[in-house]
């Protein structure tokens, strides 16, 4: 039995992130560059990592923002915000207690 827990074991390892993984996921997801194998390994973290999931609110935020509010330079690909737009993400954040 105890073979079998091993097995167990080591399927599971190989399927479960890291935190580190799993924020390098989160932030290619929202590139729309993560494969579906690790979309599935980032839903079962997210499922039980609460560290991550905050990340995860806080990194779609940001990029929701910056969406928003960005100058986008199409000749150099520079992305810009305003030091009121910096502000008000700033305070923003500070308040979700992510600063």
């Amino acid at each position: 039995m105890s073979s079998l827990k091993n097995i167990v074991s080591k399927g599971f390892s190989k399927v479960l992130l890291d935190c580190d993984t799993a924020t390098l996921l989160i932030t290619k997801q929202s590139l729309d560059s993560a494969g579906s194998m690790e979309r599935v390994q980032l839903k079962m973290h997210l499922a039980v990592c609460s560290f991550c999931r905050e990340f995860k609110k806080q990194s779609e935020f940001i990029h929701q923002q910056i969406k928003n509010w960005a100058e986008i330079d199409p000749d150099h690909l520079i992305i810009t915000l305003s030091d009121e737009q910096k502000q008000k993400m700033k305070e923003h954040l500070s308040a979700s207690g992510a600063l």
